[in-house]
């Protein structure tokens, strides 16, 4: 029998501004009786990295700009907060309003519904950005207020595959043993959220076994699996999105190849110009064309040729 073993530590204090959270997770590991191992996988939330890092802000220090605030009126998203999210250097690629099927779904996903009610009041939009190296957020650049006090936000390390490297390699000085690890972070995933990776270190995020023969001997077209993502997904059971407590994961038992150099960064941020963005966008629209009947085809083409 094989099997891969999700550990998630629970004696982990509260994170406060400079914390060794290394030491922390060793010294909780060992505590709880699972002392790190070599190829352990530690998965962390972002939201206790940024803690420890001092990535932390008070909403109301923030002054909005004057195209903030014309942006807010217009969307009904917190000035404040897209002044935070262009003072971190993101792009605003789209915002999601939260009405009609987005407002729905959320109040029959919800048992408590004021607080939802109130909560789609306030957000207003959900914004999806682009950081400057080309990395997507989906959620409002990551700038999280949750589990913080009121106008209290945290917002994850402007380098995510760095800090992780930087993590693994304190954890691995103090422990001996070498792991891997991986940063999370929660993001729109279809009509819900899921936590994904957003920075990595010692584990390649996306193992290149595009092509390979499958048992058969033929070529395999999958392949590409974001194993970064599949394991923080399998953490995030442990981490859970209200009070669980426990964000800080080890998954054991996974067969990786070490990788020193690849990071989350290096295989899932596209490394196009806006015209290459452009041009991939009007071939998707034009041979999409072809599967559909007129008029819908001249659409897609009108649509093709506007981009």
């Amino acid at each position: 029998m094989k099997k891969i073993e999700v550990l998630g530590l629970q004696t982990l204090p509260e994170i406060q501004s400079g914390d060794n959270l290394a030491e922390m997770i060793v010294q909780c590991a060992k505590a709880e009786g699972v002392p790190l191992q070599d190829n352990d996988v530690i998965v962390l939330t972002s939201k206790i990295v940024s803690k420890a890092l001092n990535l932390m802000i008070n909403k109301e220090q923030v002054e909005p700009s004057p195209a903030a605030l014309v942006l807010s009126r217009k969307t009904g998203k917190d000035a404040r907060l897209i002044q935070m999210m262009w003072d971190r250097g993101h792009e605003i690629l789209a915002m999601i309003p939260m009405k009609g099927l987005i407002r729905t779904t959320i109040m029959e996903s919800s048992k408590a519904q004021a607080e939802a009610q109130e909560l789609c009041d306030h957000e207003g939009a959900m914004c999806i950005t682009r950081d400057r190296k080309g990395r997507i957020n989906t959620q409002d650049a990551g700038i999280d207020g949750s589990n913080h006090p009121k106008g209290t936000y945290s917002y994850p390390p402007p380098d995510p595959d760095q800090t992780a490297r930087t993590l693994r390699e304190q954890i691995q000085n103090l422990c001996g043993k070498s792991i891997a690890v991986i940063l999370a972070d929660t993001e729109l995933f279809d009509i819900g959220t899921m936590d994904l990776a957003i920075g990595s270190s010692g584990i390649h995020p996306r193992p290149n076994w595009f092509g390979m023969v499958d048992k058969f001997g033929r070529p395999k077209f999958g392949g590409m699996d974001i194993v970064a993502h599949e394991m923080t997904a399998a953490a995030a059971l442990l981490f859970g999105q209200l009070d669980a407590g426990i964000p800080a994961v080890i998954v054991r038992g996974y067969e990786f190849e070490i990788d020193e150099s690849t990071g989350i960064a290096d295989v899932l941020s596209a490394r196009m110009s806006k015209a290459d963005y452009r041009m991939l966008v009007r071939n998707i629209l034009k041979t999409s064309s072809y599967a559909h009947p007129w008029p819908r085809r001249w659409f897609l083409r009108i649509a093709a040729w506007s981009v």
